[in-house]
């Protein structure tokens, strides 16, 4: 069998492509035959067109709240499951990360300046970003804390209910 598919397995390829469900060495072969032929290229758009009709032109309802509450707690059982040790520690030491960085930034701007001129104003600028990221990095932690918090509550009300 031949590595490179041909026109006709293309063309069976093309709505796939259009909803992105193919892999990326598939989707990449899907690109690269349609950026030779001109009709697997205008199928494609017209695959993606309707596709996106069809999502745009379906009636929008909201969920209902026990199979909201089902998805949002294995969302965050799946959360929960995923190594998170490097990603806490660069959270444990982002403040610091960004204040060595505009240590780093304040020591350039005053080698390569007068000491005098205006490093007051890139100073203040550079703590009120500093002071920006921090506020930031802080709310960012308390939304996970209450998602956590809201999380465990529902499976606390879940487990209960069921007993």
């Amino acid at each position: 069998m031949s590595s490179v598919p041909g026109h006709a397995d293309i063309q069976e390829q093309l709505p796939a492509a259009a909803l992105t469900m193919l892999d990326p060495a598939e989707m990449e072969q899907v690109r690269a035959h349609a950026r030779e032929c001109a009709e697997c290229a205008a199928l494609l758009d017209q695959y993606r067109a309707a596709a996106t009709m069809l999502a745009l032109g379906l009636p929008q309802t909201s969920m209902d709240s026990a199979r909201s509450g089902v998805v949002r707690s294995r969302l965050l059982a799946r959360a929960r499951t995923r190594p998170r040790k490097a990603s806490t520690m660069i959270y444990q030491w982002s403040g610091w990360m960004v204040a060595a960085g505009l240590a780093g930034i304040l020591l350039v701007h005053h080698s390569v300046h007068r000491p005098l001129d205006y490093g007051w104003l890139a100073a203040a600028f550079l703590g009120v970003v500093l002071l920006a990221v921090g506020v930031y990095a802080w709310v960012q932690h308390n939304r996970v804390v209450e998602l956590e918090g809201g999380a465990a509550g529902q499976r606390g009300s879940g487990a209960a209910g069921k007993g």
